[in-house]
């Protein structure tokens, strides 16, 4: 396997990494709602872009309400099929 030739100068290697720090994203605020949104990008609160609705987010409220309903509550145990009773018996 190929090894380098030279060993790079602390310059060489400090040039090369002078375009790897991380830049600060460019949040701006949505025109409707207010949320945070990144740019060039519809608001998931709210689903507009420009102005415009192009999401629609009834659906997205409805399943949310069908999550947050209460989950069937009932006892799955028959009369007859106690497991304490089969145990005792």
């Amino acid at each position: 396997m190929p090894v380098p030739a030279r060993r790079h100068s602390r310059s060489h290697v400090r040039r090369r990494r002078a375009h790897d720090a991380l830049k600060p994203t460019n949040v701006g605020l949505c025109t409707t709602c207010q949320a945070p949104l990144l740019p060039h990008t519809a608001c998931k609160n709210c689903g507009t872009y420009k102005g415009k609705q192009v999401i629609d987010t009834t659906r997205d409220l409805k399943r949310e309400a069908k999550k947050a309903a209460p989950v069937h509550n009932h006892d799955h145990t028959q009369e007859g099929s106690d497991p304490k009773d089969e145990k005792a018996s």
